[in-house]
């Protein structure tokens, strides 16, 4: 009864619906392995004309998991506004954040922000997986790979050093994905990955979906590949779209 409880009160930290912002779509979605998540998602107004999206992955799962990931949203929520830097608002997450994380525990964490006007989108990455860009005048998917160690590792210098910026300009039709490593390692019955491939042909085939329409379809598919099969990791999916 307890761990319900913790879990309704986890949906609550998590978005109640994808932000309507002009000339864009927004979604996202989170699906735990267990009762309660270690990964996270947000939508951060930092200005009137500036969006933050954040995705999170908490190492291990469980209760212990969920509190370090409240703990994560409430430090990044309360250095986001105002702060145009998706680097700084992470270099000042992980010196809070360092001294309460077990040393076999760590969060990595993708944090990007969206100017309204212009379609840029500013990404930071603290040893998360790359988001992935659509390029729709090529068909081409690059990812975006700015450097960065996980928060919790180094309290502070090292991890200073090492965030970097990537600036994606989108372009009408262009979509980013944003997701957790439950995507690409969810297995089926016969303990084969979901894998890197098929979530690229996904990303691609179904580029002309709105976000939410995205969203959904590459859900589906990893819970048609998995069949049966319980889930060893939690799965978290975003997807931006200028339209």
């Amino acid at each position: 009864k307890e761990i319900r409880t913790a879990r309704d009160v986890q949906k609550i930290l998590l978005p109640a619906g994808n932000p309507e912002v002009p000339g864009f779509s927004i979604a996202g979605t989170n699906l735990p392995a267990q009762l309660v998540s270690g990964d996270y998602f947000d939508y951060i107004e930092v200005d009137e004309d500036h969006l933050g999206i954040v995705i999170a992955d908490v190492s291990g799962k469980g209760i212990g998991a969920s509190l370090i990931m409240a703990m994560c949203r409430s430090v990044i929520r309360a250095n986001a506004a105002y702060n145009h830097s998706p680097a700084n608002v992470l270099r000042a997450a992980n010196r809070q954040l360092f001294p309460d994380i077990r040393e076999d525990m760590f969060i990595s964490l993708a944090y990007a922000i969206l100017d309204k006007r212009t379609g840029e989108l500013l990404v930071a990455r603290a040893g998360h997986d790359p988001p992935l860009h659509f390029v729709a005048a090529t068909g081409e998917i690059r990812p975006v790979k700015p450097k960065g160690i996980a928060i919790g590792i180094d309290d502070g210098d090292v991890f200073d050093r090492a965030i970097a910026l990537e600036s994606v300009a989108l372009a009408p039709g262009d979509s980013v994905l944003l997701y957790t490593d439950g995507v690409n390692e969810a297995l089926d019955p016969s303990g084969e990955e979901f894998g890197m491939d098929r979530l690229l042909d996904i990303f691609k085939t179904q580029s002309s979906k709105t976000a939410g329409g995205l969203v959904e379809s590459i859900t589906n598919e990893i819970q048609r590949f998995a069949g049966p099969a319980s889930q060893n990791d939690d799965i978290t999916l975003i997807a931006i779209q200028k339209q």
